[in-house]
């Protein structure tokens, strides 16, 4: 990809059309395991699914996870029916939704705290809000670890972290077809088989454009950036980036001041302070207009990634086909 300058970068990010074929980039930001003979799309997710596109939407959009996935994840994993309990009354080691499993108890419970102020049960697993917020949360850790390789991602969330890196270190990059051996990469297990070896082409049977994507992610010297709480957005031709998750990785200083509810940031010489609600930052005490105000969502500063680049000195490139911006 040729080296551009930054308004021409900047030029070129927008918001990406609903596509059809993953050929063009069904999932957008995907790289990685080849997904050639994997049928996408054959199939639709039902109206219980449907009736959740809102906090897809919503959870997606934070946690920089495709809404259409989640919605597609939702449909395999229960579609849309809050499971808990077998027909015959025998009690599911994954509830919900998005069927949570029990042991992911301490990891639930830290997620609640961490996002509401109170632990969660494991009876909040029935609750779909907590259950999708989970799971998009759950899916953005993933995406990290395995680099945007959404396949195995998919079949992560299936079998789960630990037993597909065993999988992937054992096989490379003929892991999926070793999907089938699953459980003997698993300790103590007295089942006849493990999980869904066909998960990933059970999930993106159901992969469709149903809602718009909006998330764009972020590499710094070609790693991904980890964002807490708030992935950057594409938003009216514009994206927007939290400040505290980008410049803390190029080696600023970032601050909150909360009396005056202005987020502060230096780097190399240059001192920003962003108001909140504020379509003017003060740049080393100039006045500089934003293309929007700077804005809280979930507890981080979202301001246009133009006004990072214009005023840090930054060069980037913008990857179309993966949603990506791309600082060396």
């Amino acid at each position: 990809m040729l080296k551009r300058k930054i308004a021409a970068a900047l030029a070129a990010v927008c918001v990406m059309a609903p596509v059809s074929s993953f050929a063009s980039g069904a999932i957008p930001d995907h790289r990685g395991t080849s997904m050639e003979g994997i049928a996408i799309g054959t199939e639709s997710v039902n109206s219980n699914v449907k009736s959740y596109f809102d906090l897809f939407k919503e959870y997606g959009d934070q946690y920089g996870v495709d809404p259409n996935l989640l919605a597609s994840i939702c449909q395999q994993e229960s579609s849309g029916i809050n499971w808990s309990h077998r027909d015959d009354g025998s009690e599911m080691p994954a509830w919900g939704i998005m069927q949570i499993e029990y042991s992911l108890e301490n990891a639930f419970a830290q997620f609640g705290k961490e996002t509401t102020g109170v632990e969660w049960t494991l009876e909040d697993r029935l609750d779909p809000e907590k259950s999708i917020s989970f799971a998009a949360h759950l899916i953005s850790e993933m995406l990290i670890h395995y680099d945007c390789d959404y396949l195995k991602m998919i079949q992560g969330y299936n079998f789960g972290q630990t037993v597909l890196d065993r999988i992937i270190a054992a096989k490379g990059d003929g892991w999926m077809s070793e999907r089938a051996n699953a459980k003997s990469y698993v300790q103590n297990w007295q089942y006849a088989t493990y999980g869904d070896a066909q998960y990933v082409e059970h999930v993106l049977r159901y992969y469709k454009q149903y809602m718009v994507y909006s998330g764009a992610k972020v590499r710094v010297n070609g790693e991904l950036v980890k964002f807490e709480n708030q992935y950057p957005i594409i938003e009216n031709d514009r994206t927007l980036i939290p400040i505290r998750g980008l410049l803390e990785s190029l080696g600023a200083e970032v601050e909150w001041d909360h009396a005056n509810y202005n987020a502060i940031v230096e780097r190399d010489g240059v001192r920003v302070v962003l108001p909140i609600g504020s379509q003017t930052a003060y740049v080393n005490g100039n006045a500089v207009e934003l293309d929007v105000p700077a804005e809280l969502r979930n507890g981080r500063t979202m301001v246009p990634l133009r006004f990072i680049t214009d005023n840090f000195g930054i060069d980037i490139t913008w990857d179309q086909d993966t949603r990506t911006v791309n600082i060396d």
